[in-house]
């Protein structure tokens, strides 16, 4: 009967391939030794494999070994008949020497089944490594090279063939029960997918290349595993980074199939999809398509999330085995940061009202604070608070279709005129979007005469939408840029403004004041990710306006609501870079109020761990009780905790990232807490992500340095300028651009100095990014450079 086989070897209750319950026929599944899986192509790799397969074979008839060639398909779906061989395996063995898309869905199949798996590859063929780099996810699984079919034999033999990755604890994300994978460009279907979820109510987290260049296998099970349906959008192969992106994405939805998740794959534009999961494959030519095509699977994660028992808690081997330090992304980590965000002297500042900027460098906690923030501003009838997340990025059309044509002048007429524009208007749409509003508009009459004032006013502009923000803005942007489209020689400012405008812009304006100055004692506006795609050290011109016209228009709201008694507060949430370009920019410096988000307190990191372990676990105390009980308190005659942030770049998500791989180690290994050993392996790992991770934030903002941090492989501990420079020009950097170069790997903190008087070493991030302090001892010659310990182990430089 079904119900005396092992769950792995009944068909599973639902299959996103069928739809629904899994529709074969299980019996006789045969026990195999070994199942190796590769691609057709290259044959020189399949023949070898195969060659492979014959050896092991040999004289041995107690096991079972075959390839997926060997398998009986007789008509039945390829992949049908794969899953059923794999379910009967000791080993899954999947050949990675180049990128195939269909491998990575069946790795991803395998290790959801909890299969152990070995990936294998032929060491001597060099092809797809840039993509397999930026892949990663792999990575901890460990690889068996081979060059021939004698040594893969060999090597085969003597692993161990049950090893698996170990077991996670089930956490469900009952509040945000979908995970998106969202690709590294914003197209129009990615901003409409992310438009009609967000209409759907159901909560959701994401993975943001942007925010993390490589998702961990540790967080892609933890991810996947309490997710109730998995969502991919693809992009289509003309686009840069598509090829790795959308390996990753067969890989995920293959751990999302085999752990009887609902899976959309959504394609931009029709390609030839991989046999596997091309059934699996909705593609759309117009992003309005995405509509029908998401109804179904949002409703199978209602039905999951209805099915699902609320759990009771199960009990865990250890503290560790609990252990959940939340997502590295604050997007992802809305609810949780309920519970543990550290409420600091920045947060009382801001909340004070003595903050119009708040200014950090990437990865320094910002999102955390701006999520912070909204759940702590004074809440209550009269306290408006709009908060927006746009991003730079959606601003370029504005700036090549419009901006581009203009004068300084008008430019900066122009973007002032569109942020006014733009707040009033999305400050309208909160207070009409809300049923709150609506509810005290139709008991008060007075009320009600400003409500419907205010509705006419915004439908006269047609504003009107049940979009998120994004499509506002972008549908905002475009109508702008198809006024200006034709149009001559501009010379009148009453020309822009009817540009900009549109329509009777006054209107509008007074209506959403006399709305505000009537019903409201307090309005908030909060604004993140404005700089998530500038340039590093290097924003345009057009960015430092595109800022400088937000922040005068929302002082001009400012005035004109304050004469009225009416407290508006705005809070910008930006790079410390950006920050200085802007103050570089601006004739009248220091107008402008900062809060800075310098993390140099190590009590604060101590204090955002602690809560974290407390969160997610059953142990509570003081931070040397908590920690004890997860990680040594010594890593050889240095303090644990210490040795783990001054391998950060002092920033809580280094942090995090690292305390998380050292976790993910000592799971693996079934240890009941972290080693010290288990921290020295994660450490190798880790360096590899902060390695890749900051070489792909200067290829996004300065790809002609985009190879200047893997030159600095072998490199000595200490090195001189002449040294620093010789092995930039092997990465192509010219002369004219060697001072740059060597600013920017300062800045990013990739480079520090070390003083020759004190041995002391000091990084940008520890002199608030004062780079003339670090410069000066290397001109004087009283300091030599080094590379940060957080990419030492992964360019093989002594510690």
């Amino acid at each position: 009967m079904a119900s005396q086989l092992p769950l792995i070897h009944q068909p599973p209750g639902f299959c996103a391939y069928a739809g629904a319950e899994c529709d074969q026929d299980f019996n006789g599944i045969e026990a195999l030794r070994g199942l190796f899986l590769y691609g057709s192509e290259p044959s020189v790799i399949a023949n070898t494999i195969e060659s492979a397969t014959a050896l092991l074979r040999q004289g041995r008839e107690d096991q079972v070994w075959k390839t997926w060639k060997d398998l009986d398909i007789g008509g039945r779906i390829v992949f049908c008949a794969i899953c059923k061989a794999m379910r009967g395996s000791g080993t899954v063995y999947a050949d990675v020497t180049t990128l195939n898309f269909n491998l990575l869905f069946e790795i991803g199949i395998a290790i959801g089944l909890g299969l152990p798996v070995r990936p294998i590859r032929d060491s001597s063929y060099s092809v797809d490594k840039k993509e397999f780099d930026a892949l990663g996810v792999l990575d901890t699984l460990g690889y068996l090279d081979f060059t021939n079919a004698e040594n893969l034999a060999t090597s085969v033999q003597e692993i161990n063939p049950t090893e698996t990755v170990g077991n996670l604890p089930k956490r469900t994300y009952r509040e945000s029960p979908l995970y998106v994978m969202q690709g590294p460009i914003d197209t129009d279907g990615a901003v409409r997918l992310l438009s009609l979820i967000k209409k759907s109510r159901l909560g959701f987290r994401t993975y943001d290349p942007a925010e993390t260049a490589r998702l961990s296998l540790h967080n892609a099970r933890k991810q996947i595993g309490g997710s109730f349906g998995v969502f991919a959008h693809l992009l289509s192969p003309n686009r840069d980074g598509a090829r790795a992106y959308n390996a990753l994405c067969a890989f995920v939805c293959g751990m999302a199939v085999a752990q009887q998740k609902p899976v959309l794959m959504l394609q931009e534009e029709a390609v030839e999809q991989p046999i596997d999961y091309r059934d699996l494959v909705q593609v759309y030519e117009s992003p309005k398509n995405i509509d029908d095509l998401i109804q179904e699977p949002l409703s199978m994660v209602v039905e999951q999330l209805q099915a699902e028992p609320v759990p009771q808690g199960i009990p865990v081997a250890s503290p560790l085995a609990e252990l959940d330090l939340g997502d590295t992304a604050a997007e992802n980590e809305i609810g949780g940061l309920k519970r543990y965000f550290v409420k600091t002297g920045v947060l009382n500042q801001i909340i004070q009202g003595h903050a119009q900027l708040v200014v950090g460098r990437k990865g320094a906690g910002k999102s955390a604070m701006f999520y912070g923030l909204r759940e702590r501003v004074r809440r209550g009838q009269q306290v408006l608070i709009l908060d927006m997340r746009p991003e730079g990025h959606q601003f370029t059309r504005l700036r090549e279709a419009v901006l581009e044509t203009l004068a300084l002048g008008q430019q900066e007429y122009t973007i002032a005129a569109f942020w006014t524009y733009l707040l009033s208007a999305e400050v309208a749409h909160k207070i009409l979007n809300s049923p709150r509003e609506l509810r005290a508009a139709e008991r008060d009459p007075d009320r009600y005469l400003a409500y419907n004032a205010l509705q006419e006013a915004y439908f006269a502009h047609e504003l009107q939408s049940g979009d998120d923000f994004s499509q506002r803005l972008l549908r905002q942007i475009d109508r702008i840029a198809a006024r200006f489209k034709g149009e001559g020689e501009i010379s009148a400012r009453t020309d822009l403004t009817e540009l900009v405008y549109g329509g009777d812009i006054k209107t509008l304006n007074d209506a959403v004041a006399e709305y505000l100055i009537h019903e409201k004692d307090e309005v908030w506006l909060l604004i993140d990710n404005l700089d998530k795609s500038w340039a590093t050290r290097g924003s345009t011109p057009e960015d430092m306006l595109i800022l400088r016209g937000l922040l005068d228009a929302s002082n001009r709201l400012k005035s004109q609501l304050e004469d009225r008694r009416v407290a508006f507060r705005t809070v910008v949430f930006i790079r410390t870079d950006i920050y200085e370009n802007l103050v570089n920019r601006t004739p009248d410096r220091g107008k402008d109020t900062i809060a800075s988000l310098d993390w140099g307190d190590l009590e604060v990191f101590r204090e955002i761990v602690r809560r974290r372990i407390i969160a997610s676990t059953q142990i509570d105390g003081d931070f040397d009780s908590v920690w004890s009980q997860i990680a040594p308190p010594l890593v050889g005659i240095e303090d644990g905790f210490s040795y783990l942030l001054e391998r950060t770049l002092g920033r809580p998500r280094d942090l995090l990232m690292f305390i998380q791989a050292a976790s993910q180690v000592a799971v693996d290994r079934g240890h009941p807490k972290i080693s010290t050993d288990d921290i020295k392996q994660a450490e190798v790992g880790y360096s590899e992500d902060m390695l890749l991770n900051l070489s792909y934030e200067i290829d996004d903002t300065w790809p002609m340095f985009s190879e200047a941090v893997y030159v600095f492989h072998g490199a000595p501990e200490a090195m001189g300028r002449a040294d620093v420079e010789s092995r930039l020009r092997q990465a192509g950097i010219r002369d004219d651009d060697m001072a740059k170069a060597v600013e920017l790997l300062l800045w990013y903190g990739f480079l520090g100095v070390r003083m020759n008087a004190t041995n002391e070493t000091q990084f940008s991030f520890e002199v608030r990014y004062n780079l003339r302090r670090l410069q000066h001892a290397i001109e004087i010659g009283q300091g030599m450079f080094t590379v940060h310990p957080a990419f030492r182990p992964a360019l093989s430089i002594p510690a």
